[in-house]
């Protein structure tokens, strides 16, 4: 039954952009794992980046755009993928419809084992975003490591200098929520949903909340 189920899969996604997707970014061997599915109505912008996968490689361990939640219709939500940079894969990744996965030229994007983001989410990298193990992401969220527009003081000096984000591990992001260039979450964390967060948090097993996020509760955990 699951060889039967796996093959059944295999063929909803073997679509064109799975196997020209495949076959661009992975080497020949490589491809012939089919390790990425994509839907197909998936937005290509740009694939002119590279992509590691540091993994065992099983079929459909990466999925873009090719599963769904109720708020969202797949016939109008297509996910964008637009990458110039570097996407890093460590296992199990799963992009719902409506995410958008944009990496600048000199960005790196790195991806734990288990991460999910969900519809309508968005990640822009410009420098370095990374996600450790276990991480969930909820829908309407964004992530952006840069500003996009220079800013200059009086003597020409840049004062907005693009700034990684760093995600540990066990972290579960609400819906609707900012995370800005300079954030670093430790580890077990969840941040409730319309917050902001653009700053270092040294601790572990907390819930932030707010605009700018705070600890709200010290002490948690959380569970699929």
């Amino acid at each position: 039954m699951e060889i039967a189920k796996n093959i059944n899969v295999f063929f909803t996604y073997c679509n064109f952009k799975t196997i020209y997707f495949n076959f661009h970014y992975l080497s020949f061997t490589d491809a012939l794992h089919f390790p990425i599915f994509l839907s197909r109505n998936t937005k290509l912008k740009s694939v002119k980046g590279k992509i590691k996968i540091t993994s065992r490689l099983i079929p459909g361990m990466i999925k873009i755009g090719t599963n769904e939640i109720g708020l969202y219709d797949k016939r109008h939500n297509r996910p964008v993928w637009e990458n110039m940079g570097t996407v890093i894969f460590h296992g199990i990744a799963w992009f719902k419809y409506g995410t958008k996965i944009i990496i600048g030229e000199t960005g790196t994007l790195e991806f734990g084992d288990n991460f999910r983001l969900s519809s309508g989410s968005s990640i822009i990298c410009y420098k370095s975003i990374i996600f450790g193990y276990n991480c969930r992401i909820s829908w309407d969220t964004q992530f952006i490591d840069t500003d996009f527009h220079k800013v200059f003081d009086s003597n020409r000096n840049q004062i907005n200098p693009d700034k990684a984000i760093n995600i540990g591990n066990d972290c579960w992001i609400g819906n609707h929520c900012l995370i800005q260039k300079g954030t670093h979450l430790r580890n077990m964390i969840v941040v409730a949903s319309n917050s902001m967060v653009n700053s270092d948090c040294p601790n572990s097993n907390i819930i932030l909340g707010g605009s700018p996020a705070r600890v709200l509760r010290t002490s948690v955990t959380w569970d699929d």
